[in-house]
């Protein structure tokens, strides 16, 4: 493992909730004002074609596979890695009935806001349950006894808001919506406060049926953009036409005394890369910083042989409106990660793999006071020495940081690197950077070898380097078999600047808390 000299230490503001969790049941819901369905979309672009990409939050990973290990030792173990000493944090939300967990969340000013795959809960800064844990499908009148899936968390600086998406979907009738529930950070623990919004999750009026997958969800100082993928119906054959873009005044989303918000929408061949390729899960960028500018998002798109490159996208109001612009990048030959290992599991039984995740990005992060975009992804890497099995495919986080031109085709991948170590599988990483440039990264790690049952890490980069420190937030309990066949993990982990203090991270991320469960975790990390 690569290390620099700093030490990473976790701050110990944090108490450890014990017995926070509660029935969605006892949740407050009484007073919340009804939610609102937003006006008609100016739609930008038409149907692309079809491709062969999956639908995340339905797909099986029975195609998925790794490489088979077969040197002397390899179903062995050796002495666990030693970890740095962790501080605290506090377990929060969990599920017995939803894999994966799709764990997000935001620190405010004031609270957490914490979401998983169906519901959601706030905490204040001591760790101590505010709000119990709602049902996202509670949260407005259009999703209210529907499937819902998806949550992402995005606190907003610059208006004081936590903002929650998630997403409804049905095959019969078909239906397809994309919520928001605007949770102003002054009274985070007054549900009755709160403004929630439903959207077609298919902005495209005059074209093939489609539902809206894997949100990605970023900002800057006046609009929200949210991002999805749009498969056809239904989700057992669903097939993947084009990648869909809102950008959202704030003003009607966060406020529902306003009049309800009518987003900017750029689909089908709007959202091809400028190679003419349909863009697959783009990622809008968090941002932070004084001068935040125009929204930025990335994208990725593996080519065969060494022609991989990532895009970065823009959109900018014009006199007429929005335009949404882009640039793409190489970054040179990208592999598919394998499955990961992890502790109590064979290294050559498929039934304790776990999924890394794969070429897509997980988040976007913009700094604007550095003006730099941070992305990140899983990928293959052959680290070495593998001691204990010999040979050892890993999955490892790939990281960037471009500089975005004001002609993002002048735009450069200015800084790129690789955390992982020999025989440990990492994965499902999410990017901020600190007040002083220093990227943090958090994500998922395992190794059967190692006998590292899945837990949450975090990983910093000083500016202008690639050399990492990495720090175990929480280990995993137990060995994490809740599925026949490949462990589903992830789909998400996510961090975000402390808006009190911004050398300080939250992260939200999850481990295994015994084999047939995970657990999320929220903590705070700095690098000193």
């Amino acid at each position: 493992m690569r290390r620099s000299s700093r030490l990473l230490c976790v701050l110990t503001g944090l108490a450890v909730a014990v017995g926070l969790l509660a029935s969605p049941a006892t949740a407050r819901r009484e007073r919340r004002p009804d939610g609102r369905t937003a006006s008609r979309a100016i739609v930008y672009g038409r149907d692309a074609g079809v491709s062969s990409r999956k639908a995340t939050s339905f797909d099986v990973f029975g195609r998925r596979t790794r490489p088979i290990v077969s040197a002397p030792g390899a179903a062995g173990a050796s002495s666990p890695l030693l970890p740095l000493p962790v501080g605290a944090g506090f377990d929060a939300l969990v599920d017995p009935l939803s894999k994966p967990s799709d764990t997000t969340g935001a620190l405010g000013d004031s609270f957490y806001v914490a979401a998983v795959n169906t519901q959601m809960a706030v905490y204040d800064l001591t760790g101590v349950q505010v709000v119990a844990p709602i049902r996202l499908d509670l949260l407005h009148a259009n999703s209210v006894g529907l499937f819902v899936f998806d949550p992402k968390v995005i606190y907003d600086q610059y208006l004081d808001t936590f903002l929650l998406v998630y997403l409804v979907q049905e095959d019969s009738p078909r239906l397809s919506r994309i919520m928001t529930v605007a949770i102003p950070n002054a009274t985070a623990n007054d549900p009755s406060t709160w403004c929630a919004v439903s959207f077609k999750g298919d902005q495209v009026t005059g074209a093939s049926a489609v539902w809206a997958d894997y949100p990605g969800v970023g900002f800057n100082e006046t609009h929200v953009t949210i991002t999805t993928n749009q498969f056809t119906f239904p989700t057992t054959t669903g097939r993947f036409r084009y990648s869909q873009v809102m950008t959202i005044d704030k003003v009607g989303l966060y406020d529902c005394n306003q009049p309800a918000p009518s987003p900017t929408v750029f689909a089908g061949t709007r959202t091809q890369d400028e190679k003419g390729r349909q863009a697959f899960t783009l990622r809008p960028a968090e941002t932070v910083g004084s001068s935040p500018g125009p929204q930025l998002l990335t994208s990725f798109q593996p080519v065969k042989g060494k022609r991989d490159y990532l895009t970065i996208w823009r959109i900018r109001p014009t006199a007429t409106g929005f335009a949404l612009k882009r640039a793409s990048k190489r970054t040179g030959k990208v592999s598919f990660p394998p499955l990961g290992t992890q502790g109590g599991g064979d290294v050559n039984d498929p039934d304790t793999w776990w999924d890394a995740g794969d070429h897509r990005f997980i988040n976007a992060f913009y700094d604007a006071d550095l003006n730099r975009i941070f992305t990140a992804h899983a990928v293959f890497r052959n680290l070495q020495p593998d001691t204990v099995t010999g040979v050892y495919p890993e999955a490892a986080v790939r990281w960037y940081e471009i500089d975005p031109a004001g002609r993002l085709s002048n735009s450069v991948v200015a800084r790129r690197g690789i955390v992982g170590a020999p025989e440990v599988d990492v994965g499902w990483p999410t990017v901020a950077t600190d007040s002083t440039g220093t990227l943090f990264v958090t994500y998922n790690r395992a190794s059967a070898p190692h006998g590292e049952f899945l837990s949450a890490w975090v990983a910093t980069i000083p500016p202008g380097s690639t050399a990492e420190t990495q720090l175990l937030v929480h280990a995993g309990l137990s060995t994490y078999d809740a599925v026949q066949g490949p462990e589903r993990w992830g789909d998400f982990n996510a961090i975000n600047r402390d808006p009190l203090d911004g050398q300080n991270l939250a992260i939200f991320n999850q481990y295994a808390s015994s084999s047939t469960q995970w657990q999320q975790f929220i903590g705070v990390v700095t690098d000193t």
